[in-house]
């Protein structure tokens, strides 16, 4: 089964959907994850996402998209900004990222 995954936090950041995901890959489906650039919790992206962000592009068998996001920071006005930019990021590069992809 070919399945999308869409989450704002993901490898190598820590969350449980990092779990989830090399799960259903070991469980042989094809797993594609649309997220954001890694930012959490020191709220700036991270220095080897930067450095070399191909190295970004899989996961436990799973294929990894990323769009661009407003890092946290610090403060709550900026963590709504980059919860909305996150939303609005998807929304506009979302498709064009997945173009040619049926789930």
């Amino acid at each position: 089964m070919r399945l999308l995954v869409v989450s704002q936090y993901f490898w190598p950041e820590n969350f449980r959907i990092n779990e989830l995901v090399a799960e259903l890959a070991a469980r042989g489906h094809e797993v594609t994850v649309l997220t954001g650039e890694p930012n959490y919790p020191e709220g700036r992206i991270f220095d080897a996402y930067r450095k070399a962000p191909g190295d970004f592009t899989s996961y436990a068998g799973a294929s990894v998209l990323r769009v661009p996001l407003r890092p946290r920071g610090q403060g709550s006005v900026r963590l709504v900004l980059n919860y909305l930019s996150f939303v609005v990021w998807t929304t506009l590069l979302g498709p064009w990222k997945l173009r040619g992809r049926r789930f």
